[in-house]
């Protein structure tokens, strides 16, 4: 019997809410409908709630599970953030009062890590391959996903044979940035300077404070102060538009790196799977040929990482699809 499964994408900014149905017999996830509003939009997790809902033509309790991943930490009854959301997020008791189904809040990278594990990746064009690793994916092995958006976001899994899973706890987006094992005068005096502007503008030095939306408008800062463009979204356009390639070359540049430190921090297998509105919207840095610069600075393993799959999840639908399988396995038993 088919079942009705209810996924969340929250955000610090945005909030994105799927109806998915799963059919246990072939063990297929549709997404039947989906929408997304800005929580600036509503007043209250109440209002966010009855929002989803009659975007969806379909209310929350009337599921059979509810999955929701989110930026933060649910530490059971209340949604927090380290930058606070504009609301309280109260998940535990409205859930009571408005009579839920099963449900949890999860990592809010973990269902893309769920989505690995199902048909979703053998769909053609939900995949933009950024390598050619031999031979089909790895169903057992590490995989790690990668989030670049609003912030920085990490998590991996490890899909067991009886269709079970195992999911890290990560902070990785919060490390603090690598000194490049090997680089040219070049872009090691560029990293350099990067750095002692972060320090004069008393921001982390971590990727985060880099590849993240604001760490668009960072760079752009650094490259070109006179045209100050300070917000992520005026940083955004001018990168669409081709005004700031050196801004592009250090974005890819530091993308590759950060992803062969994750490379070799967790020897992924089964690979690493790039996803966040970022990437998704500026899919073109991938093909700079300073983020395979950037892979190459942590030159250790290098013929060995090379054949760990190396993807950018380029559909939207993987955090619903992932979340459903999350509530399938978690949630129902299933």
């Amino acid at each position: 019997m088919k079942k009705n499964i209810l996924t969340w994408d929250l955000g610090a900014t945005k909030a994105a809410a799927a109806l998915v149905a799963y059919c246990p017999e072939s063990q297929h996830f549709n997404c039947l409908k989906q929408t997304a509003l800005k929580l600036s939009e509503t007043q209250s997790l109440r209002d966010l709630i009855e929002q989803l809902e009659t975007r969806l033509a379909f209310n929350m309790h009337e599921a059979d599970a509810i999955c929701i991943g989110a930026a933060g930490h649910f530490d059971g009854r209340e949604l927090s953030h380290t930058n606070p959301y504009p609301f309280a997020m109260p998940f535990a008791q409205l859930a009571a009062d408005l009579k839920w189904p099963a449900f949890n809040v999860i990592h809010d990278y973990a269902p893309v890590v769920c989505a690995t594990f199902t048909p979703y990746m053998q769909q053609e064009g939900n995949v933009k391959w950024l390598n050619q690793p031999d031979g089909s994916l790895s169903a057992r092995g590490r995989r790690v996903a990668l989030g670049i958006g609003t912030g920085l976001g990490l998590k991996d899994g490890v899909l067991f044979p009886n269709g079970d899973f195992w999911l890290g706890q990560n902070e990785a987006g919060h490390m603090g940035i690598t000194m490049p094992p090997t680089s040219d005068h070049i872009r090691l005096s560029r990293h350099q300077a990067l750095l002692h502007f972060l320090h004069l503008q008393h921001q982390p030095m971590t990727f985060e404070a880099i590849l993240s939306g604001q760490g668009l408008a960072r760079l752009q800062q650094f490259f070109y102060p006179e045209a100050n463009l300070t917000t992520p979204e005026e940083a955004g356009v001018a990168l669409t538009a081709g005004k700031s390639p050196e801004v592009a070359a250090a974005f890819a540049w530091y993308a590759g790196l950060f992803v062969g430190s994750v490379q070799l921090n967790f020897m992924p297998e089964s690979g690493v799977w790039i996803t966040g509105g970022v990437a998704r919207t500026h899919l073109s840095l991938f093909d700079h040929p300073e983020f395979a610069a950037g892979i190459n600075a942590s030159p250790a393993y290098l013929a060995q990482r090379a054949t760990y799959p190396l993807g950018v999840l380029c559909n939207e639908q993987h955090a619903f699809i992932g979340g459903a399988y999350y509530a399938v396995k978690r949630l129902l038993g299933s």
